[in-house]
C-alpha cells in the first residue's frame, strides 16, 4: 500500500510539472567469466567484473526550483528465465530556507553519507532508508548536517533505533563524511579524502559494525571494524600508480587481524585504450594464511559511453591451489 502511494505521488509530480526539468539515466552491465578454463572444475558464468549478472539500471527524476522526485529501478537477468526486477528507490524532496534545508521522503536509494576513495574499493553506506531524511547546509561553508528516520515499525520504544545522524564537510584541501546509525546493531561510517595536491589521491575510510555486540557475539556475529588507507599519484598524464592498505579487526576474543595490501599501475596506451596491472595480498588471519591475486586488464572506451574490458585473474589461496579466471564484458552508461 505504501509503495502504491509513493508511485502515485511520483506520477502526480511528473504529470503536474510541465515546466520542470525531467532527466533519465541508465547503465547496463554484461559480462562472461571462464574459471579454470583448462583442467578440472571449469565453470562459465555470465558475471560482470563488478560482480553483477547482466543488469540494467534506470533512473528518472523530475526537478523544479525547490522540489523534485526520483525513481530508481533495476532489471537483472538471473537463472530464472523471467529475470528479476527491483524497485531500488522512489522518493521525493522539498527544499526550504533558500534551498539550504532539504526534506526527503520515501524509499531513499541515494545515500547522503557515503565513503568512496578509489575505484578498487567498495562504497561504505547504510542500507536504503524507507522513511524520511533531513539535511541542512549550515552557515559554515562546506558543512552540512542531517538526520534520517526509518519508518518500518511502529514501536515507539524503538524510536531511537531507527535514527541515523550524519555530517559532511567539503574544503578546498579535503573532504570528510561521518555517519552514526543507532539501529539494532549500531554502526559508524567515516571517510576522509585529501584533495590539496593535484594528481594526488590520499584518504582514509572506515566502517564499524555491530558495536552493540562488539565482544559478545549475537547470533554468532561479533562486532567488526574495517579500515582502508589509499594513496595514488598520476606521475604523468598517461601513468597512474596506487596503493591500498586494509585492516579488519573483530570483536571476538583472540581473533586475528585481517590484513590486505593492493598495489597497481594504470597506463593509457592509446587515447581509448588503457592497460592496468593489480597485485593483491590478503591475509584474513594475520599471515597464518596468505592469499595472492594478480589481475592484468585492458579497457577500451568506445565512441559514446561504453567501455569494453578484458581481464585475467590468477588467485593463489595460501600461495597454492591456483584459480584462473578469464573475463570480458561491457559497461554502457546509456545516457
Amino acid at each position: 500500500m505504501k509503495k502504491a502511494i509513493l508511485v502515485s505521488l511520483l506520477v502526480s509530480v511528473l504529470a503536474g510539472s510541465v515546466f520542470a526539468q525531467v532527466t533519465f539515466s541508465g547503465t547496463a552491465y554484461a559480462g562472461i567469466q571462464f574459471q579454470n578454463p583448462v583442467g578440472d572444475g571449469e565453470t562459465i558464468t555470465t558475471t560482470h567484473r563488478e560482480g553483477y549478472s547482466p543488469r540494467f539500471n534506470l533512473a528518472a527524476a523530475v526537478m523544479r526550483e525547490n522540489y523534485g522526485a526520483r525513481l530508481d529501478t533495476t532489471f537483472q537477468m538471473t537463472d530464472d528465465p523471467e529475470g528479476h526486477f527491483s524497485l531500488n528507490g522512489i522518493y521525493g524532496w522539498v527544499d526550504f530556507l533558500d534551498n539550504s534545508l532539504r526534506l526527503t521522503m520515501g524509499q531513499i536509494s541515494s545515500a547522503a553519507w557515503v565513503t568512496r576513495l578509489h575505484a578498487r574499493l567498495s562504497e561504505y553506506y547504510f542500507d536504503k532508508i524507507r522513511g524520511f531524511r533531513v539535511v541542512y547546509d549550515t552557515p559554515l561553508q562546506g558543512l552540512s548536517v542531517g538526520a534520517a528516520f526509518r519508518s518500518e515499525g511502529h514501536d515507539l520504544q524503538a524510536f531511537s533505533e531507527q535514527m541515523i545522524f550524519g555530517a559532511t564537510f567539503i574544503h578546498p584541501l579535503f573532504s570528510a563524511v561521518f555517519a552514526y546509525d543507532l539501529g539494532r546493531n549500531v554502526q559508524t561510517l567515516f571517510g576522509f579524502n585529501f584533495t590539496g595536491i593535484p594528481d594526488l589521491t590520499a584518504g582514509l575510510q572506515l566502517r564499524a559494525t555491530r558495536l552493540v555486540s562488539w565482544d559478545d557475539p549475537e547470533y554468532g556475529f561479533p562486532g567488526m571494524l574495517e579500515m582502508h588507507q589509499v594513496i595514488g599519484y598520476r606521475i604523468m598524464r598517461p601513468l597512474n600508480v596506487y596503493l591500498i592498505l586494509s585492516q579488519t579487526f573483530h570483536g571476538a576474543a583472540d581473533s586475528d587481524v585481517g590484513l590486505g595490501f593492493t598495489a597497481g599501475v594504470e597506463y593509457r596506451i592509446l587515447p581509448n585504450l588503457t592497460g592496468s596491472f593489480g597485485v593483491i595480498i590478503d591475509s584474513p588471519d594475520h599471515f597464518t594464511t596468505t592469499n595472492l591475486t594478480l589481475n592484468p586488464m585492458l579497457e577500451y572506451t568506445l565512441r559514446g559511453p561504453a567501455v569494453l574490458y578484458l581481464e585475467y585473474v590468477l588467485r593463489l589461496d595460501d600461495m597454492d591451489r591456483a584459480t584462473h579466471t578469464l573475463g570480458f564484458g561491457i559497461t554502457i552508461r546509456a545516457f
